[in-house]
């Protein structure tokens, strides 16, 4: 048969039909994957009736000496301070008539303050701004968050999962391992006198007529104790509270200020303590610089860190799914004390791990809610309380936010959550805490040494001016100091010393209300005043109220203009 030629419409009806084949399976046309970026430095991270950026840079630092028994310096990346800055959004920026400057406590990083530097600037009023400056000791530049950032930025807790635990690569980087003690020896230096030499490099970027004026240095657990410190420090003949406008311990206190000599002695100091309970937290100089340069949990390790941020994440996104891991499973049979993990909901994996009811750290617990599903049993916990723990292995576990409590409890698990992996290179956590910081924060408690006190005379520590310190004092006293008996002895310290000139309480007794505050929030946790839910209810919103209004009470009208970014 001869061929004939196809009509014109024939022809363009069939390509037609082909053209609609070829583009009817979407699995022909995959959609690739956005180009990976680091969470960005500088962001909005809340909206509202006060818009809050935040910003993260690094400041220089001090050198510290390199380690006399291995003779190995600290390298020069490694001399610098993570600030992480939170301020209104505004262009050009919001005059701050108050900069709080939060120094963690004990294996704490800057997002452990999240919700409450969140707090202290969603306080700030029309011509009237906060700004909150939280600190990442130059310790948290040794974790890699790699993993973290670019599941965070993927929406993917397993990547994180996977680069952590099981080598597998994320954008193109495998994980190099957990640092072991022998890596990071040159931190066997960054004690005491390391920390408040970063610590006056971060009050340094306001300008000096203005930091007695609007910088108030806040402190955490032993953070409040190396605040103290700070401010009893002699920089060059000038004491450290000269250019503070105030201080803020959060549920701690160094307990020995004023004593005649240090509690702990110069052996203790050299070689640990072996009658210390606590021993293992502050092991000996001697073993600090040759072995033991940072503290990790016990049992629980460093792996832990990860976990939990990866919990976080799982909590935020993904709440009522439930995630099979073994990773997470193995910190819990430790964490809770158990056999066996039940089934539990991503929330309640994060509610369990960190509720103060359940979680075996009781220092670092909050209050967040209470579980569902299922029956509990009491344990005794690592550190020898009573908890509770999932004991029912047929159930699935869910979990109740903190506002749905009867009586309602104070932090929310968002937020909690948030804060263990929101970054970039950011997390609640301080996976290599420096042993020696621990040690010196001991050995210059008094805040008062003399030329021949040993910690002044051979060590070089020089909170010498605690009895002078003429700037106000706010304390709140949660639930690990629980007593406000505790600030007696700093309260004796300076009964007699009045708010100093220049500042707008002078003169003032220490008997003035806002001159020395001691608020008692005891029914709060440990961590509740940094992680609790500013939600305008209970005593995490009055917490927060009562530093911000003492803060206006204690610092001039006007404010001082700082840097949009990077300052």
């Amino acid at each position: 048969m001869p061929l004939r030629r196809m009509r014109p419409s024939v022809l363009a009806l069939a390509s037609a039909a082909a053209l609609l084949v070829a583009c009817s399976d979407p699995a022909e046309l995959p959609v690739p994957p956005a180009p990976y970026a680091p969470p960005p430095s500088s962001a909005v991270v809340e909206e509202g009736s006060v818009r809050i950026r935040r910003d993260v840079f690094l400041v220089p630092g001090v050198t510290p000496p390199p380690n006399p028994v291995t003779g190995s310096a600290t390298p020069a990346e490694y001399n610098a301070v993570r600030v992480v800055r939170y301020r209104v959004d505004a262009d050009p920026p919001a005059p701050a008539r108050a900069v709080a400057v939060l120094m963690p406590g004990f294996l704490g990083g800057a997002n452990s303050y999240d919700p409450m530097a969140r707090a202290i600037v969603r306080r700030s009023k029309e011509g009237e701004a906060f700004e909150a400056w939280a600190i990442d000791r130059r310790s948290n530049l040794l974790e890699d968050h790699h993993g973290l950032d670019v599941a965070e930025f993927r929406k993917d807790p397993e990547i994180a999962k996977r680069y952590y635990f099981e080598e597998e690569p994320a954008e193109g980087k495998t994980f190099p391992g957990f640092l072991d003690q022998t890596a990071v020896d040159y931190a066997s230096e960054w004690g005491l006198d390391t920390t408040i030499g970063d610590l006056r490099r971060v009050v340094d970027i306001v300008a000096p007529e203005e930091r007695k004026a609007r910088v108030f240095l806040v402190g955490h657990s032993l953070g409040a104790t190396i605040a103290e410190e700070y401010a009893a420090w002699d920089f060059d003949g000038k004491p450290g509270y000269g250019e503070l406008a105030g201080l803020v311990l959060v549920d701690g206190v160094a307990r020995q200020e004023g004593a005649a000599a240090p509690t702990i002695t110069e052996e203790d100091y050299l070689k640990g303590s072996s009658q210390n309970v606590d021993a293992y937290l502050t092991p000996g100089l001697e073993t600090i610089r040759k072995t033991t340069r940072y503290i990790a949990l016990p049992l629980l390790g460093l792996k832990v860190y990860p976990v939990a941020a990866i919990a976080g994440m799982r909590a935020l996104w993904s709440p009522t799914a439930i995630t099979e891991d073994p990773y997470r499973d193995s910190a819990f049979l430790t964490l809770l004390s158990l056999t066996d993990v039940p089934r539990m909901t991503n929330r309640a994996a994060m509610g369990f791990a960190m509720d103060d009811a359940s979680n075996g750290v009781s220092f670092a617990a909050v209050s967040c809610g209470a579980s569902k599903g299922g029956a509990l049993a009491e344990y005794d916990s690592l550190f020898g309380t009573k908890l509770v723990q999932p004991s029912d292995p047929t159930a699935t576990y869910d979990w109740v936010e903190y506002d749905a409590t009867n009586p309602r409890e104070h932090t929310s698990l968002e937020d909690i959550s948030r804060s263990w992996f929101e970054g970039p290179s950011l997390d609640f956590g301080e996976w290599y805490f420096p042993a020696r910081l621990s040690l010196d924060a001991q050995a210059a408690a008094t805040l008062v040494l003399k030329d021949t006190d040993w910690p002044r005379a051979n060590h070089g520590l020089r909170a010498i001016h605690g009895a002078s310190m003429d700037l106000p004092i706010f304390a709140a006293v949660a639930g690990l100091v629980g007593d406000t008996a505790a600030l007696d002895p700093l309260r004796a310290l300076v009964q007699n010393v009045p708010i100093g000139p220049g500042r707008p309480l002078a003169g003032k007794p220490r008997t003035e209300s806002d001159a020395f505050v001691v608020l008692d929030i005891v029914d709060l946790t440990h961590i509740d005043p940094l992680a609790g839910t500013d939600d305008g209810q209970g005593d995490v919103t009055k917490w927060y109220d009562s530093l911000t209004t003492w803060m206006t009470t204690n610092s001039p009208a006007g404010g001082v203009v700082l840097a949009p970014s990077a300052p």
